[in-house]
């Protein structure tokens, strides 16, 4: 007897529970929490032109930042600070040869957070500066200079600034 009314209370309290979930108390997967920025290869020539470069490899520079993600040949994914204006890599080619190049760039971004739901929170996103980027290291650069294809990084559809080299 004991047992059927625990039953009982616990079926109405389930319902209750359930009923009181509304769609704005779940965070859904798709919802990514801050876009990475989406870079180009461009051939200088020819801008509209994609061009990957040789033996390509990039590192990041400082201790918190996470490693940019390989998005093709000719494309990067790379992950911004969200506490900072800015982030810098080491863009090399021709790795391991005598003619390795190292030019060490710096992205000089804003950010704005967007409000998504009650679950969510908010979102960081970003706006590309007017000079977005800038080579630390003037000299024998492989990197020609930058183009924005889209300044505002809301989302990792679309490509935002594009390398010409």
């Amino acid at each position: 007897m004991k047992n059927i009314r625990l039953f009982f209370l616990f079926i109405p309290l389930t319902c209750i529970t359930h009923l009181k979930c509304e769609r704005d108390d779940i965070c859904i997967e798709s919802v990514i929490e801050s876009p990475d920025l989406i870079l180009l290869f461009l051939d200088t020539k020819d801008v509209s032109v994609r061009k990957s470069p040789l033996n390509f490899s990039i590192r990041a520079i400082g201790n918190d930042v996470p490693v940019p993600r390989r998005g093709s040949n000719d494309s990067l994914l790379l992950p911004l600070k969200i506490q900072e204006k800015n982030v810098q890599f080491e863009f090399i080619i021709n790795k391991g040869s005598e003619e390795e190049n190292i030019d060490t760039i710096q992205i000089n971004y804003q950010r704005f957070d967007t409000f998504i739901n009650a679950a969510c929170g908010f979102r960081s996103n970003f706006i590309l500066e007017n000079e977005p980027a800038i080579i630390l290291n003037p000299g024998d650069n492989w990197i020609n200079g930058f183009k924005i294809l889209k300044d505002t990084i809301s989302n990792e559809e679309t490509a935002h600034l594009g390398i010409l080299h």
